[in-house]
């Protein structure tokens, strides 16, 4: 938390705008940051998150307006999630756009790496798939501060899901549930760009039918899509992140499992997309003391695993999505693979919901 490892220039600078626009003196907005008004212009400047927390702290003081956190999301533009922000224009789908920020983000918020190997999305039923919305709790665990990431995390997931999805499919409907009640400034939920807004939920999340995510609609952007996922990873690359080879075939690998249920993606493929050879990603794997075998399987049964806690979808139903032949080779690679059956993590799924 406190490594100087976010660009001012990305989301900070998006910050800093939002909040000027909203009414914030940017004087008093940088006091007790630690920027200052002349950092703003350099390339290189560098903040750690307790520095933007304090940020973020100040503007939610000084615009005094409710639903700061909305205002803020929707205000927001683009470029600050830098190269990446581009997608959103020319994605050929939502899927595709939601796996280049998930991926690409953390170049802007390197602390969000701890989450982006992780099974979140899953498929529920009516073909629905569940987006929850995660986010870092302050250090302070400050409730102003995280119901201001939270609306904030939601407005621009919902932006994304207006730009991006195919809304020629026959369900094109976009739900947004949330765990806490209605507050005070509930009728702004109502100018979001989706269906439905529903307060008390057990979960907080962004849902929308599997076509609209996942079905191609603008091709003729690809090829501008394909240059500026380039780009991206060449940032990428260059961001010194320190992750780890296995990290970067885990989320490949997890990415083409979440665009392409039931199938696998081979170690030639995510060799190409990492720019190596499969010799050599192979001998890096083992460097680590994993192989492209056990990151696929752990891979899977760490998706199957999420669905049957997650999902009200069937165990047959899972087992067709993951690729199994049939719902008792599911059980048993379950079974081999936590040491519990398939009915006890369901059971556990729905006990902490």
């Amino acid at each position: 938390m406190e490594a100087k490892t976010i660009p001012l220039q990305l989301h900070p600078l998006g910050f800093i705008e939002a909040f000027t626009h909203h009414g914030a003196d940017l004087n008093r907005l940088l006091e007790n940051t630690g920027i200052s008004s002349a950092m703003l212009s350099s390339k290189m400047a560098r903040i750690n998150y307790a520095q933007q927390h304090q940020l973020i702290r100040n503007g939610i003081r000084l615009c005094r307006k409710p639903g700061i956190g909305l205002l803020v999301g929707m205000y927001m533009d683009w470029t600050y999630n830098g190269t990446v922000g581009g997608v959103v224009h020319c994605s050929p789908s939502l899927k595709a756009a939601g796996e280049a920020f998930r991926r690409y983000l953390l170049i802007a918020q390197p602390y969000y790496a701890m989450y982006v190997h992780k099974p979140s999305i899953y498929i529920d039923k009516d073909g629905m798939l569940v987006n929850p919305l995660t986010f870092l709790a302050s250090p302070q665990n400050d409730p102003e501060l995280n119901l201001f990431e939270l609306e904030y995390r939601l407005a621009v997931t919902l932006r994304i899901c207006d730009l991006c999805g195919n809304k020629s499919v026959p369900n094109p409907t976009v739900h947004a549930r949330l765990d806490y009640p209605a507050p005070a400034h509930a009728e702004m939920y109502d100018d979001l760009p989706c269906d439905t807004v529903t307060f008390g939920c057990e979960q907080s999340s962004v849902s929308s039918h599997f076509q609209f995510i996942s079905e191609e609609w603008r091709l003729i952007r690809k090829p501008t899509f394909d240059r500026i996922i380039a780009q991206c990873e060449e940032e990428f690359q260059k961001a010194d992140l320190n992750i780890s080879e296995t990290r970067k075939v885990r989320w490949h690998v997890a990415a083409y499992y979440n665009a392409a249920p039931g199938k696998q993606i081979t170690l030639e493929e995510v060799a190409e997309l990492l720019a190596t050879t499969p010799r050599s990603l192979t001998r890096k794997l083992a460097q680590e003391g994993t192989s492209f075998r056990n990151i696929l399987h752990e891979v899977r049964m760490e998706i199957a695993s999420h669905h049957l806690r997650s999902s009200q979808l069937s165990v047959d139903r899972i087992a067709e999505l993951m690729g199994f032949s049939n719902p008792s080779s599911l059980r048993r690679a379950i079974k081999n693979w936590s040491g519990s059956p398939v009915g006890k993590i369901r059971e556990c799924g729905r006990k902490s919901a």
